[in-house]
């Protein structure tokens, strides 16, 4: 096995033992477990939705809905269970605040492209990226103080 250099002074550790500390680093922090699991649930919403188009005969908005509600279980599981490790039973008000904070997410990216690409003009690449930034720093603070409160 390959060993990868890390230290100034020239000695070397084996890559697997630097993976595993990575791996770690990043499990460690509930914002990053947030990022990955984000990350993750949406590259499954992208493959769900372009093979619900190519499979099915629902037009393209049928199909990113179907993917969309079929990643939301995914994602409550991962963000409960992984990211706030929640060990309590799964809780009807639990899931109504998660939706609660998925359609807050909604609205506040749809207005955010509203005004940032239509009011202010700005490329549409823009209004997505700040809209995906709010979606992330919104959704992590109401889930880690609001929706699995009694985990973190």
């Amino acid at each position: 096995m390959e060993n990868v250099a890390l230290k100034s002074d020239g000695s070397t550790v084996p890559r697997h033992v630097v993976l595993i500390a990575l791996a770690r680093k990043v499990t460690a922090s509930s914002a990053l477990r947030f990022l990955v699991v984000g990350g993750a649930n949406t590259l499954l919403y992208a493959v769900l939705s372009l093979l619900f188009m190519w499979l099915l005969p629902f037009s393209k908005q049928v199909s990113s809905t179907l993917a969309y509600l079929t990643a939301i279980p995914v994602a409550f599981l991962a963000y409960k269970k992984f990211v706030f490790r929640a060990a309590s039973a799964i809780s009807h008000s639990e899931i109504l605040r998660f939706l609660v904070t998925h359609s807050v997410n909604l609205v506040v990216s749809y207005v955010m492209v509203a005004v940032l690409c239509g009011g202010l003009g700005l490329p549409r690449e823009v209004g997505v990226l700040a809209s995906c930034a709010a979606f992330a720093v919104i959704g992590y603070i109401l889930m880690k103080l609001w929706v699995f409160r009694s985990a973190s």
